[in-house]
C-alpha cells in the first residue's frame, strides 16, 4: 500500500498537519514510513502490546544504533546462556537425529508439555518452534536489556525474528501439523537459526529511527480518538476480519509481554482475558464502532486517511459501508488500487495465502465546520433514508 498510493498521499498531507497519528498501527510500518519520511511525531496505537513494540523500536528515537553493540550485549549472551539451559542436550539432539517430521514434531512436542522451563518452550516448543529455538527465544527473551532504546530495539528484533521462524502459514493462528504435505514447512521452519534471524533484524532495525521522537501507546482506537487535536492528520487502517486479530498473533504477544498462561487448542492460545477483542472485528458491532470513530474525529476536526478492502468483509463491514459512513461526516476523495492480502492462513484447496483485494484509500476532509452535527446513534436514524437512496448509484462508482 505504501508504495501503491498510499506513500504518495502521506507525503503529500503530512507538511499542512503537526502530528501524524496512527490509530490501528499494527506492525507499524506506516508509523515507521512517516517518522522516517516526515519530520513530524507520531503517536502510534494499537489493543496489542507486541504492534505498539514494533511501532515504538522506530519512532521512539531521533538516531542509529550501533548493532555490533547489541549484537555483544544481547545476542551473545543469550547463545552462553542456552548452552546451560535444562533440556538443551535433549533438544540439539532431537534437530541432529535427521528423523522424519512426523516422528520429530512427535518427540519434540513430548519433551516440551513434561518440561518445566521458559514459557516460549513450555507453551510452543513442538508446535511453532523446535525445542531449540523455544530455549533460544526463551534466553533471548531473559537478557532484553532492561530499558531505553537498546530495549526497544532489542524487543522488536526478536518478535520479527520470531515471526520469520514459526513455523505457521503466516501468521500464528495455528501451527503446521505434521501431515504428508505440510512437513517439509515444519523442517523449514524448524531448521531457522534464531540467532541468526535476531541479528538480520537487529541490522535492518538500527538504521532506522525518526526524524522527530514520537510516542506509542497501549490503548483503543475510539478513547483515543476523542482525544485528538484538529491538526492531527490520522490513519485508520482498522481490522476487516470477524475474527479478533489477537487469534493471529498471540505468539507474538507472548514475547512482547514476557508471559502468557495455560495455553490450550489446536493453535496453543492464552486464555481469553489475555487475548485484546476488539468491537471492529465482531460483526453486529463494527459498524457502530466504525462511525463512532469517525463521528469522534469529525467533530475534533481531523483530517483521516482510510484504507479498508473495497468488497464485503468477515467483520459485516465493506468498502461501500465505510464510504457512507464517510461522507455523513467528511468531505471524501476516494481512490482504489489493487493490493496483495493475506487471507489469514489459506489451505491450498480453497484459498491459498495471499490473494488479490481490491483496496480503497480515502481521505476524509473536515465538513462544513459551522453545520451542526448529531450523535451517531441520532444520526444513523436521521440519515438512514438518505443512505439507502443514493446507495444504488455509490455502488456502481466505487
Amino acid at each position: 500500500m505504501l508504495s501503491n498510493g498510499l506513500g504518495e498521499l502521506l507525503h503529500r498531507e503530512a507538511p499542512s498537519h503537526s502530528r501524524f497519528v496512527d490509530l490501528f498501527c499494527g506492525s507499524g510500518a506506516v508509523s515507521w514510513f512517516v517518522a522516517k519520511e516526515s519530520r513530524h511525531p507520531v503517536l502510534a496505537v494499537d489493543i496489542q502490546e507486541y504492534g505498539v513494540a514494533l511501532a515504538r523500536a522506530v519512532i521512539g528515537r531521533t538516531s542509529a544504533v550501533r548493532p555490533s553493540r547489541l549484537k555483544s550485549q544481547f545476542v551473545a549472551p543469550a547463545q552462553l546462556a542456552c548452552q546451560t539451559a535444562p533440556y538443551w542436550r535433549e533438544a540439539n539432539g532431537l534437530d541432529s537425529m535427521g528423523l522424519c517430521p512426523a516422528e520429530w514434531t512427535y518427540r519434540a512436542r513430548r519433551l516440551c508439555s513434561t518440561a518445566d522451563s521458559g514459557v516460549i518452550f513450555r507453551a510452543y516448543g513442538g508446535h511453532y518452534y523446535s525445542p531449540s529455538q523455544a530455549i533460544a527465544l526463551d534466553a533471548l527473551m531473559r537478557l532484553l536489556p532492561a530499558k531505553g532504546a537498546d530495549r526497544e530495539v532489542c524487543l522488536a528484533a526478536l518478535l520479527i525474528a520470531a515471526s520469520d521462524c514459526a513455523a505457521a502459514p503466516g501468521h500464528t493462528a495455528q501451527p503446521f501439523q505434521p501431515t504428508k504435505t505440510a512437513g517439509t514447512y515444519i523442517q523449514e521452519a524448524w531448521n531457522k537459526d534464531i540467532f541468526l534471524y535476531v541479528c538480520k533484524s537487529l541490522v535492518e532495525i538500527c538504521a532506522l529511527h525518526a526524524q522527530v521522537r514520537g510516542t506509542a501507546s497501549v490503548d483503543d482506537a475510539l478513547a483515543v480518538a476523542a482525544s485528538l487535536a484538529r491538526d492531527d492528520l490520522v490513519f485508520l487502517d482498522p481490522p476487516y476480519a470477524g475474527v479478533h486479530y489477537s487469534r493471529f498473533y498471540h505468539v507474538l504477544e507472548t514475547i512482547a509481554r514476557g508471559r502468557c498462561g495455560a495455553v490450550s487448542g489446536v493453535g496453543r492460545y492464552p486464555p481469553p482475558e489475555e487475548r485484546p477483542a476488539s468491537a471492529f472485528s465482531r460483526k453486529g458491532e463494527s459498524r457502530g464502532a466504525f462511525e463512532r470513530i469517525l463521528w469522534s474525529l469529525s467533530k475534533v476536526g481531523c483530517t483521516v486517511i482510510v484504507t479498508f478492502p473495497a468488497g464485503e468483509c468477515s467483520n459485516g463491514l465493506s468498502g461501500q459501508t465505510v464510504l457512507t459512513l464517510a461522507e455523513r461526516h467528511f468531505r471524501v476523495e476516494c481512490t482504489r488500487v489493487d493490493s496483495r492480502f493475506s487471507t489469514l492462513g489459506g489451505n491450498n484447496l480453497l484459498r491459498s495465502a495471499r490473494t488479490t483485494i481490491h483496496e480503497m484509500i480515502l481521505l476524509l476532509r473536515p465538513a462544513n465546520r459551522t453545520s451542526a452535527r448529531a450523535a451517531p446513534q441520532q444520526q444513523i436514524g436521521r440519515a438512514r433514508h438518505a443512505g439507502n437512496s443514493r446507495l444504488a448509484s455509490e455502488r456502481a462508482w466505487v
